[in-house]
C-alpha cells in the first residue's frame, strides 16, 4: 500500500488499463450496442452511395438507348432519400454515444472524489494540491472527450474502413488490393508513433498539474501577501513562465511525432488513387462508372482512415489520462466513518492506553507520541499543555480520530476509534478553515437543519453574533476565500460556534482560540463551558494560566505524559512543570 502516486518511471506497465476501460462501459451494454447499430447503418448507407453512382454513370446517363430520365429522377430519388437517412442516423448515433459518455465519465468522476475524500492526512499533506486537482479536473476532462468523440468515432471509423473496402472488393478485388496496398505501412507508422506520443502526453500532464500547483499555491492571499513582503514577486513570474514553457515545448513534440503519423497518411492518400488508375489501365474490363464509382469509394476510405490515424494519437494520450486516474483509485484509502452514526451517543469517556504514533511508517526519529495513558471520565474539562513540538496537536488528532495509533489504542466509551466519529467526537483546529459563502452556511455546514435562533445562540456564546449583525447582510455576509474577508479572530470564533452547533459528545479544541486577545479568549471558553457543562472538553493550548475551570491537566514533553492529574494538587507542587510553567505566565510569585 502506498499513499503517494508513482511517476511514470516509477510505476510498471498497466497492461490492462483497456480491460479496466472497457469495464466501465458494462452497465450501458445496450445503449452500447445500440450506437454500434447505428454506425453499421450509418457506414452502409454511406458506402451505398457510391454504387448509386455507378448505376448513373452505366444504366442512367451512358447506358444503351442513351439518358434514361426515369431512371436517373429513381436514382436521385433514393440518394435524397439516402443522405436523409445517414443525417438521422448520425444524429441518434451522436445523441446516444453522448449520454453513454457523460454518464461513464460521471461515475468515473465521483469515484475518484469519493476515493480522494477518504485517503489519509498523510496523502494530503504529502501531495501538492495542483496534482490532485489535476487528475480530478484536467485528466477526466481528457477521458471524457476521448469517451465522448474518439471512442465513437473509433467505431464510426472501423466500421466506416470495413464497409467502404467491402464494397471496393465487389466492385473490383484488383483495384482494392491497388487501393489497399500501402495501409499497412500507414498502421506501422502509426502503432510506431503511439508509444512517444503516450510518454509525452504523461510528461505534458505532469507539467500541467506543476502549473496548476503553482497558481493555486502562489496565487492564494497568504502567498501573494509573502511575495510582496519580500519582493518576490518577479521569481514567481519566472518560475510559473518557466513552466510554462516546458509544456510549450513539450506542445511542440507531441505536435511533431503526431503529424509525422499524418504525414505518412498523406502520403498513402495522394499515392493510392495513381496505383488505381495504373491498376485500371492493366486490366480488361474496367467501366467508366465502376472507376468513377471507385474514386468515389476511395474517399469514403480515406475519410475513416484520416479519421483512424488522428484518433490513434488522441487514443494514446486518452490511455495516459486513464492510467492516472486508475493510479489514484487503486490508493488504498482509509476507512470513512459511519455515514449512520448511533443516535443513542455515549457520554464521551476517553481513554488512550500505550498510544504511540509515527508520521512517516520506519521513521527513526523520535515519536510524535510515545507509550501515552491516559483516562479522562466523561464530563471532563482537561487542558492539554506542553512545549511546542511536545505533541499535544498529535494526541487531539488521534482524540479526534484523524489519525489512528501507530501502536496502542484510543477508546471512547469503551469502543476502539480510530476513523472521525461524527457526533461523538468533534474538533476545532487553529487553521479554523472557512469555505467561500456566507457565514450561515459555514455554520450549517456542522448542523444542516440547524435553525437561526440555533445560529444566533452559538454565536452569541463565542462572542461573534455582534459583529456578525455589524455587517451589511449580517449572517448572510459573504466570508471570501477562506474566511479572507475576515479576521483571524472572527474566523476562530465562528469555526469555534460551528463546533458548537455540532454538539458532540467530546469537543477537542486544539489551538482554537489562539488568535483571540487574553480577555475575550477567557470570556470565550468560560461560555463554551458552561455550555457544555455535563459533556467532554478537552483544550490544547500554549497559554494556559489564567483558566481555572478546567478539572484536569495532561501535560506533555517530547512525545510522553510529563504530568497527568487534577489541576489544583498540580499547582500545588511547586516544583512541577505545570505550577512553574503558570508561573512564568501569570508572573505570580
Amino acid at each position: 500500500m502506498h499513499d503517494r502516486p508513482l511517476s511514470a518511471s516509477e510505476k510498471p506497465p498497466a497492461p490492462g488499463t483497456w480491460r479496466r476501460v472497457v469495464r466501465l462501459f458494462m452497465p450501458h451494454r445496450p445503449a452500447i450496442c445500440f450506437v454500434v447499430l447505428l454506425v453499421v447503418a450509418y457506414s452502409a448507407l454511406n458506402a451505398a452511395v457510391p454504387l448509386l453512382t455507378q448505376l448513373v454513370f452505366d444504366r442512367a446517363l451512358f447506358g444503351a438507348g442513351g439518358p434514361d430520365l426515369p431512371l436517373l429522377a429513381l436514382i436521385a430519388g433514393l440518394a435524397a432519400a439516402t443522405a436523409c437517412a445517414v443525417g438521422v442516423v448520425d444524429l441518434g448515433q451522436t445523441w446516444v454515444s453522448a449520454r453513454v459518455a457523460q454518464q461513464v465519465v460521471h461515475a468515473l468522476r465521483v469515484e475518484l472524489f469519493g476515493r480522494l475524500q477518504r485517503m489519509s492526512l498523510a496523502f494530503f499533506a504529502a501531495t501538492r494540491g495542483g496534482e490532485i486537482q489535476s487528475r480530478l479536473a484536467s485528466d477526466t476532462a481528457q477521458i471524457e472527450h476521448a469517451v465522448k468523440d474518439t471512442l465513437p468515432s473509433t467505431l464510426s471509423g472501423v466500421i466506416g474502413f470495413v464497409a467502404a473496402a467491402g464494397a471496393m472488393v465487389a466492385l473490383s478485388p484488383l483495384l482494392a488490393g491497388a487501393a489497399l496496398i500501402l495501409a499497412p505501412i500507414v498502421v506501422w507508422v502509426a502503432s510506431r508513433s503511439g508509444r512517444a506520443l503516450k510518454n509525452l502526453s504523461e510528461v505534458s500532464q505532469r507539467s500541467r498539474a506543476q502549473l496548476s500547483s503553482i497558481v493555486a499555491e502562489r496565487l492564494c492571499l497568504g502567498a501573494v501577501i509573502l511575495a510582496r513582503v519580500h519582493g518576490r514577486s518577479a521569481d514567481e513570474a519566472t518560475r510559473f513562465a518557466a513552466e510554462s514553457q516546458r509544456l510549450i515545448r513539450l506542445g511542440v513534440r507531441s505536435g511533431l511525432v503526431a503529424q509525422g503519423v499524418l504525414s505518412a497518411g498523406h502520403v498513402f492518400f495522394v499515392l493510392t488513387p495513381y496505383l488505381v488508375f495504373v491498376a485500371a489501365g492493366l486490366s480488361d474490363g474496367i467501366t467508366p462508372g465502376t472507376l468513377v464509382a471507385f474514386t468515389v469509394l476511395q474517399a469514403r476510405l480515406y475519410q475513416p482512415l484520416w479519421q483512424l490515424l488522428h484518433i490513434s494519437t488522441e487514443f494514446r494520450s486518452a490511455q495516459g489520462a486513464f492510467e492516472r486516474v486508475f493510479d489514484y483509485l487503486d490508493m488504498e484509502p482509509e476507512p470513512g466513518p459511519d455515514p449512520r452514526p448511533d443516535p443513542a451517543l455515549g457520554p464521551g469517556a476517553l481513554a488512550v492506553r500505550e498510544a504511540t504514533f509515527r508520521y512517516a511508517a520506519g521513521e527513526q526519529d523520535r515519536p510524535a507520541l510515545d507509550g501515552v495513558n491516559l483516562t479522562l471520565p466523561a464530563g471532563s474539562t482537561t487542558l492539554v499543555v506542553g512545549p511546542s513540538g511536545s505533541g499535544k496537536t498529535t494526541l487531539g488528532h488521534l482524540l479526534a480520530g484523524l489519525h489512528a495509533p501507530t501502536e496502542g489504542s484510543v477508546r471512547i466509551d469503551g469502543a476502539k476509534i480510530g476513523r472521525p466519529s461524527p457526533g461523538q467526537v468533534c474538533i476545532a483546529t487553529q487553521e479554523s478553515f472557512l469555505f467561500q459563502g456566507s457565514i450561515a452556511d459555514n455554520l450549517r455546514y456542522a448542523a444542516p437543519d440547524a435553525t437561526a435562533d440555533d445560529l444566533v445562540r452559538a454565536c452569541r456564546l463565542t462572542r461573534i453574533h455582534e459583529r456578525i449583525m455589524a455587517l451589511p447582510d449580517g449572517y448572510d455576509s459573504l466570508v471570501g476565500e477562506r474566511g479572507a474577508l475576515l479576521s483571524g479572530g472572527e474566523r476562530q470564533r465562528i469555526a469555534l460556534a460551528r463546533a458548537l452547533l455540532a454538539d458532540a459528545s467530546v469537543l477537542v479544541l486544539d489551538e482554537a482560540t489562539s488568535a483571540l486577545d487574553p480577555m475575550t479568549e477567557l470570556e470565550v471558553v468560560e461560555a463554551i463551558l458552561a455550555e457544555r457543562a455535563g459533556r467532554t472538553t478537552v483544550m490544547i493550548t500554549h497559554r494556559f494560566g489564567v483558566f481555572e475551570s478546567f478539572d484536569t491537566v495532561v501535560a506533555l514533553d517530547e512525545g510522553r505524559v510529563a504530568e497527568h492529574g487534577d489541576r489544583l494538587d498540580l499547582l500545588g507542587d511547586r516544583h512541577g512543570w505545570y505550577a512553574r510553567m503558570v508561573r512564568a505566565q501569570t508572573g505570580a510569585a
